[in-house]
């Protein structure tokens, strides 16, 4: 803010100057920047406060204290008029271009510090030692140099000298050059004798196999040696080398040296043809391998369309003997000792199911749920999950996915009373848990008698489920992430002819409210609703939309709403 003046006006008391209002406003002003500058705008604060590198603080007082500015070692202050003045002494300080004698001083070098001279100039600076010029030629006295960290190079033979510590090599007053055959050479050709030779350090190379003798004993694990050969014609005598391995990198087959001869070895790559009592020359398709004893050997032919069967412990013997089968597809002929029974594969598919081939069973006396023997608690049934096939009752139609149990893409199951377990512990099953449900909508979960254990796709998940006369049926077995994934469930016995009533009372009227939530896939007449006990008339009292149930007239406040499904 600008300092407000008050205007006194052209002459006294002509009007044009400020009111006394106006003018207390601007001395306020005026007071108001000032406290608030110096003070905290109530109070004038007559104080300075100074911080020094330390942050030492020192207040000074406005009113006549004085701030004394003094000078330290090789520093001075001078005072002139309202001109202060800071000097250093430039003999005692060092200056980027000033002359000095540094005393007691150490100089970090590794701490971008340089020192500038020539060789000469640093060698003669230092009082008790003579440095060496690498770049230049000097000789060294009473010098050690260690082999582990020293090079000596560019030595002529004839200038080499060695001592031995006491005098020289040989033991005498004057240098000797080092005799020949002393030292070993890397192009002398010299017998070597008590020597360790490190094969870890070195490799010995060009051995002639002549030379190689005696017997390799290697009890080290990590040892490695190649026998590859290109082609078995370069393989080595295998009288010479027998019980050598030796592998062909052409034919990529091992063979092991025999007396007499090179036998290859069987690996899982090989041909049945490779074994030595199997011949499969010319073999066709249809064909299999028929023992020939007289060859000794299996050679390709026909299979025998006939099944010959023995009484066990004994040899057939007489015509009435004969052995009777009935069945599709199953012909009988001869008598006495032997009987040919003849089966062919009509009517019949291989696997340990009853497989109709899609034709409907007739004539059948009964069918048999349960035997003796035959386990009524857990039984396993094998759940994964695979794209649809239009083998699937819902392809097309909700997920791509269905459940394959057993093998089959979703069958509508019929059960009998009994423990059941659907086995989901096939990593297909991931993120698709088996869940039953009173519709295949998913809009009602069935849980009474259900077990479910662990996490689909995991070892040891599956969902349990436990029939028995009061479990309604139909049920569905679906995914409780994907629609459509299952199909039915049928339970004989179940509560499928009788009505299944069942009841909720959760709902109670507030005097406004027309609306309550009821279960999925509900009409007015499989529905009855009692208020206080009194049964309303389908339609003409309520109706039902969805998942909504709408009263006429809203239920009292307090009143006990009671919905009733019929089956």
């Amino acid at each position: 803010m600008t300092k407000q003046v008050i205007s006194r006006g052209t002459n006294a008391n002509d009007g044009t100057g400020d009111n006394l209002r106006d003018g207390a406003n601007k001395i306020n002003l005026n007071f108001n920047e000032i406290y608030t500058a110096l003070g905290n705008g109530t109070t004038l604060d007559g104080t300075i406060k100074i911080a020094d590198d330390s942050s030492t603080v020192a207040t000074i007082s406005a009113n006549g204290e004085t701030l004394k500015i003094l000078g330290g070692s090789a520093i001075t202050s001078v005072l002139s008029g309202n001109t202060l003045t800071i000097s250093a002494d430039a003999s005692s300080l060092l200056t980027a271009t000033g002359a000095a004698t540094l005393t007691n001083k150490t100089i970090n070098l590794s701490n971008n510090n340089t020192l500038s001279a020539t060789f000469a100039e640093i060698n003669t600076a230092i009082s008790d030692a003579t440095l060496v010029d690498t770049a230049a030629s000097q000789t060294l006295t009473n010098k050690t140099l260690s082999a582990d960290n020293n090079t000596i190079s560019g030595i002529a033979a004839s200038s080499f000298v060695l001592s031995n510590g006491s005098g020289n090599l040989d033991g005498s007053a004057s240098a000797k050059a080092i005799p020949t055959g002393a030292v070993v050479g890397s192009s002398d050709t010299q017998t070597l004798t008590n020597k360790t030779i490190s094969g870890a350090d070195n490799t010995i190379t060009n051995i002639p196999s002549a030379n190689v003798t005696g017997v390799f004993d290697n009890t080290s694990s990590g040892s490695k040696i190649r026998f590859n050969f290109a082609g078995t014609g370069a393989f080595p005598s295998e009288t010479t080398y027998e019980g050598m391995f030796a592998y062909d990198t052409t034919g990529n087959q091992a063979y092991v040296a025999d007396a007499g001869g090179w036998t290859k070895l069987i690996n899982e790559n090989a041909s049945v043809g490779d074994l030595s009592n199997v011949n499969i020359t010319s073999v066709a398709d249809g064909q299999a391998l028929i023992w020939s004893s007289a060859q000794g050997r299996f050679n390709p032919g026909t299979a025998g369309t006939s099944l010959t069967v023995q009484e066990e412990g004994s040899a057939l013997s007489t015509a009435a003997d004969t052995l009777n089968f009935v069945g599709a597809g199953v012909t009988a002929s001869g008598t006495g000792a032997t009987k040919t029974i003849t089966i062919s594969s009509s009517g019949h598919t291989a696997g340990t199911d009853l497989e109709m081939n899609n034709t409907p069973v007739r004539d059948a006396k009964y069918i048999s749920h349960r035997s003796p023997d035959y386990n009524t608690q857990n039984q396993i049934i094998t759940v994964t999950v695979a794209a649809k096939t239009n083998e699937h009752y819902w392809f097309g139609e909700g997920s791509s996915n269905g459940y394959v149990i057993d093998g089959d893409q979703s069958p509508q199951l019929t059960l009998s009373r009994g423990t059941y377990r659907f086995d989901q512990s096939d990593v297909s099953n991931g993120g698709h848990p088996l869940k039953f449900y009173h519709d295949v909508g998913k809009n009602r979960e069935m849980s009474t008698g259900v077990t479910v254990v662990g996490t689909a796709g995991s070892a040891g998940a599956y969902t349990q489920i436990e029939f028995d006369d009061s479990t309604p049926t139909p049920l569905f077995y679906q995914c409780t992430a994907h629609p459509k994934m299952g199909h039915m469930v049928d339970f004989q016995t179940g509560q499928q002819t009788r009505l299944f009533i069942t009841t909720d009372k959760s709902n109670t009227g507030d005097g406004s409210d027309t609306t309550i939530t009821i279960l999925a896939d509900r009409i007015v007449d499989d529905v009855l609703v009692f208020v206080n006990g009194i049964c309303l008339v389908p339609t003409d009292d309520y109706t039902i939309s969805g998942t909504t149930l709408t009263f006429a007239t809203a239920p009292a406040n307090g009143a006990e709403i009671v919905v009733r499904y019929l089956g």
